[in-house]
């Protein structure tokens, strides 16, 4: 197991165990099912650090049981190269059994979605390590609704989406979708909140109907932590020197 330092700089999305709201959640959801333990990592660009983290070394940090879940993430992005190129570095770090690279625009999850050819192809020379999710993504090219356990906007999403799509009903849209693959009362991370566009996360995911939890702001140097209300500064969250994340529930009312 890696030393917490260099966990923490190898897989900076790792600061998510400080969180007394993840660590229970994970204990929950790793022994009350033999299924799969499914984490969608939306957006995900070619970044290989958020699936690797989840697979390889979250489970290190959790007791061992006989019966813990394996997890499986899938990584979901609209841009086809930068999938590949996500496709080839966890090929060569040997992830590709818990891991699935799946084409798909945020606001059209719901009905169009393509595993990477390459992906489907070692699927189908390893069934075995095909799971429910897997079979119904590659039989309908979609995602059923409350798929996942766990969903994951990571560095700054939810501004980036603000900023860029051409009108803001298309990020809302995307975001509706993200909710509607989220089992009820699962889970959905964010980190790195404005940390180029200052948009109120908190307020544009509650909006949504997802349920605010928990925020932290942490300095790296030191760990020190500081807790972070809903009417949090925007210029307060992922300062230089910070990791910031946010935590929320996808509840039922």
């Amino acid at each position: 197991m890696m030393e917490d330092k260099d966990l923490r700089n190898v897989y900076p999305i790792s600061w998510i165990t400080e969180s007394n709201c993840f660590n229970e959640f994970i204990g929950r959801s790793l022994f009350t099912s033999q299924d799969d333990l499914l984490v969608a990592d939306f957006a995900s660009g070619e970044y290989d650090r958020v699936p690797t983290f989840f697979t390889r070394e979250l489970p290190k940090l959790v007791k061992p049981s006989s019966v813990l879940r394996k997890i499986v993430v899938y990584c979901i992005d609209i841009h086809a190269l930068r999938l590949d190129s996500l496709y080839d570095k966890l090929g060569e770090e040997g992830s590709l059994s818990q891991v699935r690279v799946v084409q798909a625009a945020l606001e059209t999850l719901d009905t169009s979605a393509n595993m990477q050819s390459e992906n489907l192809d070692y699927i189908n020379n390893n069934p075995e390590i095909a799971n429910w999710l897997d079979d119904f993504l590659i039989g309908e090219k979609k995602f059923p609704p409350e798929c996942f356990d766990i969903g994951i906007l990571n560095n700054d999403v939810i501004g980036y989406m603000y900023e860029y799509y051409t009108e803001y009903s298309d990020a809302e849209k995307g975001l509706h979708k993200i909710r509607k693959l989220i089992r009820s009362n699962g889970l959905l991370i964010v980190t790195m909140p404005c940390l180029q566009y200052k948009i109120d996360n908190i307020s544009v995911l509650e909006q949504i109907g997802f349920t605010f939890l928990e925020g932290l702001d942490i300095t790296i140097s030191t760990g020190e932590q500081t807790s972070l209300e809903k009417k949090v500064r925007l210029d307060e969250m992922s300062k230089l020197g910070h990791y910031t994340f946010l935590l929320f529930s996808n509840a039922v009312s």
